[in-house]
């Protein structure tokens, strides 16, 4: 149990997770031992998928490294959605907190290294700590406002604007992820990524 506590105390990755978590809630120390003693460190190759369409999500996730990629199959054509990497929390998570089938795919980009907690566990801890609980309440709030940019970048925004967006967001995000990615996630073909991204740099 003492080796399980230095681990979590030092391990960077476990660091990493608190200081996230932290942007939402503050813990004590006590509640941060408990807490991070339900996550359990794991890892992706390139290519490998972390969730599949039909399967229902039983983990949340945080990425420590690594990129990974959320799509659907519509017809045969991949259609991005959206990405996450280093120091960002990942999973279906609509799958998670509904605990019905996906119709998403999750993928690796790169090799990544996360940590991940149950859906069992994540919801015992939104019982018993209220500084998680907390924590819950504010990430969904986080994801229900960046869903309904997104769905407004979407719609009303040129492909150009959608792509200064990108570049005002997310600037490193072109090192990361391969341009026809980042093409469909914007809705766009990859020539006019392309050509978008030579004419602004």
């Amino acid at each position: 149990m003492l080796k399980q506590i230095a681990s979590i105390l030092e391990d960077k990755i476990y660091v990493s997770l608190r200081t996230q978590v932290e942007k939402y809630t503050s813990l004590t120390q006590e509640e941060w031992l408990l807490f991070s003693s339900y996550w359990e460190q794991c890892a992706l190759k390139k290519n490998e998928y972390m969730t599949k369409s039909g399967q229902i999500e039983n983990w949340f996730y945080f990425v420590y490294d690594g990129v990974l990629r959320l799509y659907a199959d519509k017809d045969g054509e991949e259609i991005n959605a959206g990405f996450t990497y280093n120091n960002d929390f990942s999973g279906e998570y609509a799958s998670f907190l509904s605990q019905e089938p996906t119709e998403f795919y999750i993928q690796a980009i790169t090799d990544c290294s996360l940590l991940r907690i149950s859906y069992q566990s994540l919801m015992r801890m939104f019982d018993e700590l209220k500084c998680i609980e907390r924590f819950g309440r504010q990430f969904n709030a986080k994801i229900l406002i960046d869903m309904a940019k997104r769905q407004l970048e979407s719609r009303s925004f040129s492909a150009e604007e959608k792509y200064k967006r990108l570049l005002s967001q997310s600037p490193h995000i072109l090192q990361l992820v391969p341009q026809k990615h980042l093409a469909s996630y914007l809705g766009m073909t990859p020539e006019t990524f392309s050509r978008l991204r030579a004419k602004i740099r």
